[in-house]
């Protein structure tokens, strides 16, 4: 069982990289273009611990307070079993980084505040969730989600540095992690 798994990572992890570039190239043309049309807003994102992060979107650039951490979006459901099973691997992170990272989760579906804790708890999660109709602007502001699980990581000057669609080997978002912080 543990060679089958070994082996479906491995593969996972190659194709990633084959396409990562292609893939890196085709978000930031995105991106810029739907930066460059000219809008300009702001929102709170609405977190699980009763505070909220304020999102800027000006000119081109998404602004927020990174609290001088690199930070880690991860764009997720309930449902999504790549997601739910990559939890453990972001709480590690999490731990591991604690002063020098922060993870923030970002809900795609509406969910009253107790389903949410309920699932975070099932989960263990020790990061904080994001949820509400500011969710949707700032997947908005990023281009697009077009498949989940999705993460960005942000450079704790707020530099946008990394985009990856579906499960990333957690050795993989470590060497980026370091390279944020």
């Amino acid at each position: 069982m543990q060679k089958i798994f070994l082996t479906f990572v491995l593969l996972l992890f190659f194709t990633a990289c084959s396409s990562e570039e292609k893939e890196m190239k085709d978000f930031n043309s995105t991106t810029e273009a739907s930066f460059t049309q000219g809008e300009s807003y702001n929102f709170d994102l609405n977190l699980n611990d009763n505070t909220s992060l304020f999102i800027q979107v000006k000119e081109g650039k998404i602004k927020f307070d990174a609290q001088n951490k690199a930070t880690l979006f991860v764009f997720f459901t309930t449902w999504c079993k790549p997601c739910i099973a990559q939890a453990p691997h972001l709480n590690k992170l999490r731990e591991k980084y604690q002063d020098q990272l922060q993870i923030i989760g970002i809900l795609l579906e509406d969910k009253n505040p107790e389903d949410l804790a309920t699932f975070s708890a099932q989960n263990h999660l020790n990061y904080q969730i994001a949820s509400g109709e500011g969710n949707y602007l700032f997947a908005k502001a990023l281009g697009g989600i077009n498949g989940i699980p999705t993460m960005f990581l942000f450079a704790k000057n707020g530099e946008l540095l990394k985009h990856y669609l579906g499960v990333v080997p957690v050795e993989m978002l470590e060497i980026d992690i370091l390279e944020a912080i």
